[in-house]
């Protein structure tokens, strides 16, 4: 775990070097880097507890004198501040440029069609849209304009067709077509009929 959590570190940092100059790219990038410290931290000190056998004491106590001579002070890594995971929150669930590079390379269906992530994406801006005239309205105490009753309509109308549950026969359009399978299941029954052996059942 803990060579992974460094690994993973390194490659934050590589990741970070390329696409420096993103909007709220370094505040992601603390928030990770932070959480991969504490649990790189907290994997060696899990390792060091659980070191089995009879000399397992002695193994435990030799590396936690090289990982934390100073015991509790030797951890000095601790998870992001609250602070810190707000702002990311706030990064991400609104639009900004680091949902802009989450976004990269995603597939986006043409208006119109049936795709719940591309529908969710574009009704993102209006719904943060409407939460800013809602939040003024009632700070200001006063009637909503006709634009603002608008977009509030609008934005109810969205929540209402996304959030709804088991109301969807098909995810995408293409597979409410007659005779559609999926590429996977397609691939597998093509794989089968090319093996001698078809099940592996006793």
């Amino acid at each position: 775990d803990t060579m992974g959590a460094i690994y993973l570190g390194y490659a934050t940092l590589h990741h970070y070097s390329r696409r420096r100059g993103v909007d709220g790219l370094e505040a992601v990038t603390e928030h990770a880097l932070l959480r991969l410290e504490k649990e790189a931290q907290d994997a060696l000190k899990e390792a060091a507890d659980n070191f089995p056998g009879p000399l397992g004491g002695v193994a435990s106590l030799v590396m936690k004198l090289a990982c934390f001579p100073l015991g509790g002070f030797s951890r000095v890594y601790s998870d992001p501040k609250d602070d810190l995971t707000k702002e990311v929150a706030s990064l991400l669930t609104n639009p900004s440029g680091m949902r802009d590079l989450f976004q990269e390379n995603v597939y986006m269906a043409a208006e119109g069609t049936t795709h719940q992530l591309s529908d969710l994406i574009r009704a993102l801006p209006i719904c943060v849209e409407a939460d800013k005239a809602l939040k003024n309205i009632k700070r200001e105490q006063r009637e909503p304009t006709k634009e603002e009753q608008d977009i509030i309509h609008r934005a109810d109308e969205l929540r209402d067709a996304l959030i709804q549950v088991d109301v969807f026969e098909h995810a995408t359009t293409e597979e409410a077509e007659k005779g559609f399978m999926r590429p996977a299941l397609a691939g597998t029954k093509d794989r089968l009929e090319y093996m001698d052996q078809k099940s592996f059942a006793a």
